[in-house]
Parts: structure tokens; C-alpha cells; sequence
């Protein structure tokens, strides 16, 4: 069952996670994250796909089909101030989308704000 933990930058995500599953959430890369236990930052994974041409949806599909099992943890970025640059607005939105797809995946869904989970599925 993935477990999926969101929040603010230095919201403390990946602590609650490794406290709550026990598994330390790591950065990876996009092929690494389809093997880890615990995937730290996931927003910028898909970045990564992005500046690559890739779909971060498409990865995010394969995600859960590889790695169905999977603590992910990824900043919220897509709220606060519209970015001027087309490349972070694409970033943004295509990050949000891939966060549904795992969201709707996930056996439970954690919002964390300043160290506190709020559980908001599962």
C-alpha cells in the first residue's frame, strides 16, 4: 500500500514518515525511486522527468505498478505565488497531476504541517 506524506517545504514530511512507517525516506532518482522503500522529495523526481521530456503522470502510473509498497514524501509546491516562468508553471501543474494519480493509489494520504499529520485519506 503506498503511503503518501505532503506538506510545505521543511514541514517535516520524511521525520513523520521514518516515525510513523519506520523506513527513512532518501532522494533518489526517477529509476531509483522505483526500487526504494522511502522516497524523499518527490516533486523534484519529477522535474527531473521533466527536464528529460518525460510525463511525471506516466511515471507516477509506473510507480505504483512497480513499487506499490512506497513511502513517498513531496513538498506542496503548487500553492503561493504564480511563477513567471513557463517551465516552473509546467513544473507545478504536471507534479500536481502525478500527486492525484499517487494520491488516489495511496492506502492513506498524510498533509503534514509543521511536524503535525493531518491524515486526510486512509
Amino acid at each position: 500500500m503506498i503511503r503518501l506524506y505532503i506538506g510545505g517545504t521543511g514541514h517535516g514530511q520524511g521525520e513523520l514518515a521514518e516515525k510513523e512507517t519506520g523506513l527513512k525516506p532518501v532522494q533518489c532518482s526517477p529509476d531509483e525511486a522505483l526500487k526504494s522503500p522511502a522516497i524523499d522529495k518527490f516533486h523534484l523526481i519529477t522535474k527531473q522527468i521533466l527536464e528529460k521530456g518525460g510525463s511525471p503522470q506516466d511515471f507516477a502510473r509506473k510507480l505504483i505498478a512497480e513499487n506499490p509498497d512506497a513511502v513517498i514524501c513531496s513538498d506542496e509546491i503548487g500553492c503561493g505565488i504564480h511563477p513567471l516562468l513557463q517551465e516552473e508553471r509546467t513544473w507545478r501543474e504536471e507534479t500536481g497531476r502525478a500527486l492525484c494519480i499517487i494520491a488516489e493509489a495511496a492506502g492513506t494520504v498524510t498533509r503534514v504541517f509543521y511536524g503535525i499529520g493531518q491524515r486526510i485519506k486512509g
